[in-house]
Order: C-alpha cells, then sequence, then structure tokens
C-alpha cells in the first residue's frame, strides 16, 4: 500500500474572529489540505508507521509522533445545514488542516465526512484542542459533531454541537470546542460499524469478512453454524483496522466446510452486530449448479436494484467497473465516494450475505476513458484494495486488481483492464496477458468467465477492447484453443448478449454485458454478433451454471430494474469447443 504525504503550506488563519476563538498570536499558521491530490509514494506498515508491529490480541502502541491524522465531521440533518465552504481543523495555534475531499461534495446537509492526511510529524503533546473554522462565513454551516483521531487513536469526539459557523448574527468564523481535547461520544457515526460487513472471496473452506470502522478498535469475528452456536463461538479471528487502511479491514477465515451456511458477527468495543449468514462455495472440482448475477455502472444514490437482485438469493455477485463514479485521482475522494457506495442501503444488505467479488473500470479507476498513463492510478489501486475482499490484487511483481477465483468446477478471471492499458501498446500489458492465458490453460473447469470492465467484442466503443485491434485479434486468437470460455462485461449502459466472432479455428464466444446497475442508459444498436439488447432502464444480469448434466449449460437471464425477465439465452458446453 501506499503513503500519501501532504505538503504543509503557510496561509493565515480568518482575522475577522469571534470572541470564542482564540487568537493566533504565534505567527501564520501551517494549513495542510485532507485529502491533497499529490500523493508522494512510499510502503504501507513501514518502519517508520506507528503500526509496523502486529497489534495481537492487545491492540497497537500509539508513540508521540503522529504520521496519519483523521477528521469526521457531521452535519445535521436540518434544511440548509450543508455549507460549500471548505472547513479548517486546528489543533493547536500553528498545526490547522483544511477539510477537502477532492471530487467530493463535503459537509452536505445530514453527511458524515471523514478527512485523512498522512506522513505527517505532528507530537501527540502538541495536539491541545479542536477549532473549527470556516472562510468567510457567507454560507452558513451547522455542524453536528467533530472527532479526531491520532494514528488511529480516538482523541476527540463531541457531537451535538450547538454552534452555527458564518459570519450573521448569532454565527462563529471560528469556533474552539469549550470541552477541550476530550472524547464524550463514541464517534460521529451511529455505530463505530461505519461500513459493512461485506462477504468477499468465499471458496469452498473460507471466506473473507470486509468491514470498517471510525478508528482503530478491537474488532472480533466469529461464525457458527447456527445462531444457537453463534451465541457460545469464541472469535474466528482478532484485529485491530488500521489508521494507514482508513480503518478498513478484511479478515479471511478458513478452516471452512464446502456447501455450508455460517452465521456470523462482529464485535466492536464490547458491542455485537449481527447475524448475517453466508454460504461456502462447493469443493473446488465439484460439478452441481451455480447461480450468479454480475452487473456494473452504479452512480445514482438510489439504488433500489439490489433489492430486487437479493430477493433471486445468487451465490455470487461480481461488481464489473464503475461500482462508484469518483472520477478521482485522490485518495480522499476515492475513499468518500466508496463509503457513500457501501452505505447504500440495499447494496449493503445484499453484500453483507452474498459473496462478492469486484474489477474496476475506468470511473472507478481515475477518471472517463482513462488508461494506465494516468496520474493517481497507484492511489486507486490502494482504494480499491482498501474497500473490496477479494483477497488477492495482481501478483508480487504486477500490480493490479486482476485475480482468479474458483467455484465448484467454474473459473472466474477478473481482469484489470485499466492500470496497464497502453504501457507497452496492449490491453493488458504483457504480464498480464500472460496470466491470463496461463490461468486458462492451466484450469480444468468447466465453465471459464473472463471478466472485464470493459466490452471484448471487437464492436464496441472507443473505450473498449476494440480500440486495441491487436490485442482484440490476439484475444480471441488465444482463447480459440480453450474450451468453454464465456466473456463478461458492463461500461455501456446496456445490456447485451452477444455471440464474438470465432478466430480461425476457434468458436463464436458468447460475452454477456450487464449494464447499468443505476445510471442512465444508451440506445441498443444492431449487430450481426449480437443475439439480445436492451435499454429501457437499469438490468443486471443472472446466470444459472448446471455443470452436472452431460452436456453442462448456462441459462442466461436479462432482468429489468424490477426482476421481469426481458431476455434469456441458454448456452451449452458443447457449443464453446473449436
Amino acid at each position: 500500500m501506499l503513503l500519501l504525504l501532504l505538503a504543509c503550506d503557510p496561509v493565515s488563519k480568518p482575522s475577522d474572529l469571534s470572541s470564542e476563538s482564540t487568537p493566533n498570536e504565534s505567527g501564520p499558521a501551517r494549513e495542510t489540505e485532507l485529502a491533497d491530490d499529490s500523493p508522494a509514494e512510499s510502503e504501507a506498515h513501514s518502519e517508520d508507521s506507528p503500526h509496523s508491529e502486529d497489534p495481537g490480541d492487545t491492540g497497537p502502541i500509539f508513540d508521540d509522533a503522529v504520521a496519519i491524522l483523521h477528521v469526521t465531521l457531521g452535519t445535521y440533518d436540518n434544511q440548509n445545514a450543508g455549507t460549500d465552504e471548505r472547513v479548517t481543523v486546528c489543533l493547536n495555534e500553528t498545526d490547522c488542516f483544511v477539510m477537502d475531499n477532492a471530487d467530493w461534495n463535503d459537509n452536505e446537509q445530514a453527511a458524515i465526512d471523514v478527512f485523512s492526511a498522512e506522513g505527517l510529524s505532528l507530537s501527540r503533546a502538541d495536539v491541545q484542542s479542536v477549532t473549527l473554522l470556516i472562510n468567510d462565513g457567507e454560507d452558513r454551516w451547522q455542524p453536528e459533531c467533530v472527532a479526531v483521531s491520532l494514528d488511529g487513536e480516538p482523541v476527540h469526539c463531541h457531537d451535538g454541537l450547538t454552534v452555527l459557523m458564518g459570519d450573521q448574527a448569532g454565527e462563529e468564523l471560528e469556533w474552539t470546542d469549550p470541552a477541550g481535547l476530550s472524547v464524550d461520544c463514541l464517534g460521529c457515526f451511529e455505530d463505530p460499524l461505519t461500513h459493512g460487513p461485506i462477504v468477499g472471496a468465499t471458496g469452498a473452506d473460507f471466506t473473507h469478512i470486509w468491514l470498517r470502522t471510525d478508528a482503530t478498535r478491537r474488532v472480533q469475528v466469529r461464525l457458527a453454524t447456527s445462531a444457537a452456536g453463534l451465541s457460545t463461538a469464541t472469535p474466528a479471528a482478532t484485529a485491530w483496522p488500521l489508521a494507514e487502511d482508513d480503518f478498513t479491514l478484511t479478515t479471511r477465515l478458513d478452516g471452512l466446510s464446502p456447501n455450508t451456511t455460517y452465521v456470523y458477527d462482529v464485535e466492536i468495543e464490547g458491542e455485537r452486530y449481527g447475524p448475517w449468514s453466508f454460504t461456502t462455495a462447493a469443493a473446488e472440482g465439484a460439478s452441481g449448479k451455480l447461480r450468479f448475477g454480475f452487473g456494473s455502472c452504479t452512480k445514482t444514490d438510489d439504488q433500489p436494484i439490489f433489492d430486487v437482485i437479493s430477493r433471486y438469493a445468487p451465490d455470487l455477485f461480481l461488481f464489473v467497473g464503475d461500482n462508484h463514479y469518483g472520477n478521482t485521482e485522490s485518495i480522499g475522494g476515492h475513499r468518500q465516494h466508496y463509503r457513500h457506495a457501501h452505505s447504500r442501503p440495499e447494496r449493503a444488505e445484499l453484500m453483507r450475505s452474498t459473496p462478492t467479488l469486484a474489477t474496476w473500470d475506468d470511473h472507478d479507476y481515475t477518471g472517463n476513458n482513462t488508461e494506465g498513463d494516468a496520474p493517481g492510478k497507484d492511489v486507486a489501486l490502494r482504494a480499491f484494495a482498501e474497500h473490496w475482499g477479494n483477497g488477492a490484487y495482481g501478483e508480487a511483481s504486477v500490480p493490479g486488481v486482476f485475480s482468479a477465483h474458483t467455484v465448484g468446477d467454474v473459473l472466474f478471471v477478473l481482469l484489470d483492464d485499466r492500470y496497464w492499458r497502453g504501457v507497452d501498446g496492449s490491453f493488458l500489458g504483457a504480464d498480464q496477458s500472460a496470466w491470463l492465458i496461463d490461468t486458462l490453460v492451466a484450469s480444468d473447469a468447466t465453465f471459464k468467465f473472463v471478466v472485464s470492465g470493459s466490452q471484448m467484442t471487437s464492436e464496441g466503443t472507443g473505450d473498449s477492447w476494440g480500440s486495441y485491434p491487436d490485442s482484440q485479434a490476439w484475444l480471441m486468437e488465444q482463447v480459440a484453443a480453450i474450451e468453454g470460455v464465456v466473456f463478461l462485461s458492463g461500461d455501456i449502459h446496456r445490456s447485451e448478449l452477444r455471440a464474438v466472432a470465432a478466430a480461425p479455428g476457434g468458436y463464436d464466444v458468447p460475452e454477456l454485458t450487464s449494464s447499468p446497475l443505476a445510471n442512465d442508459t444508451s440506445t441498443c444498436k444492431t449487430s450481426d454478433e449480437l443475439v439480445f439488447c436492451y435499454d429501457d432502464g437499469p438490468s443486471f444480469v443472472m446466470v444459472e451454471v448446471d455443470s452436472a448434466r452431460a452436456d453442462p449449460t448456462l441459462d442466461v437471464s436479462v432482468l429489468d430494474g424490477d426482476g421481469a425477465l426481458v431476455g434469456s439465452w441458454s448456452i451449452k458446453r458443447s457449443e464453446l469447443t473449436p
């Protein structure tokens, strides 16, 4: 992972100070924007990190030197409580930080915003108070809560604030908490479990549980095969989410049994949350039935389609790109967009009990149609790995979000269609391309799903595999000799079922495109490859795999936002051979 080092630029505090403020008699304040857009890179958990040691069951030891600051601000939900102005937080006379998550509208009505700065050299002894400032006060702000943590340790929390920030009568341009530096509340979020849990990559004998807390707190995960067993279960895992990961945590639980439903919960600070449940996969190589869904493009705040998806009870759901629309190079921007996305109620409910896998496309990478030369791509990768439970992201020597996952005798190969695109003139880069083919060839799976945010067809948009014709032709030539391959994709804001034209000696490869889950649609187009297209609103694709048949089958359903069947396709394994 990467650390974000922020510059500290001297600026002056506002001169029109209220009677409740503390004058700045020592000269200009030192302000830092949280979070900045210009990261410098270093390794997370380095020797200089305050959390370089495994915290174990007792928790981390917080040094006097502070490297990472988190500030959480809550805004009241009454009308006009929010502000478009930047808010500054000062921890003493000279250390002040501008609250700004790039490419995000901070401090809106009823919002809870989290800001962070890394690579600092603060001393805990110098953190003396919490002061809020706003610029000119024309746009009044009504804060409800402020919380501060240093390297993950909560050092200040005050909710139920009564101050009005502004420049009119009864308002303050600068406000210092009269309670001093104190912890008078647990946090600004309703619970210390701020997001999740999410069930990530799940196999026959393991699962990944992702979650986020509001600070570095002890987290314990328990699971059992029944609710009664859960009540007396000992923790299966104990961990401490760290500041450098924005308090996100992915825990792998091993030693599980295939095709088994487990009940689990999460304990934080002595409070247990849940229970929820998930089901492990079939044993690797075992034939049988599998139902999975997938989709892409989740932009709008309201995402009711996930409630519909939950009713279909998929064994697995894949997010195939544009999982948020941050279009940002900023770690703060990415994190805030992920927090927002993971808190959409119907979406969150699906992910608590359904194993999920994810890859990205352009909007949750760095921006529209961006490629491997994009500034901020390492920041995007860091944020992606922080916020999903895939369990693997690229290889040790090849960064990226690509990974492979097997469920029974079904293989899912998730590609990274952004990080390496164009770097060497190819779509995936040489290393990922070799990894893809090696993975497909080495697998004995009946069906092998190759997942890309962008469409694989040569007839795709200027942002698809078709924009790299040599790479697209290479892919089809390689697949021609590999049985059972099916493409999954998203991006285009309509759902399509295609038979991508075969390379010489090969077979027409089905491409299933699912888009959008929560966004506007684009119009269907004619094509000789096209089996079906749907463009009349949000949609998703559900695939029923039956590999136990003499001729294994895929029954593909395109479903609209209400769950109605609008298109279908039945594919036999015998059709997927050279």
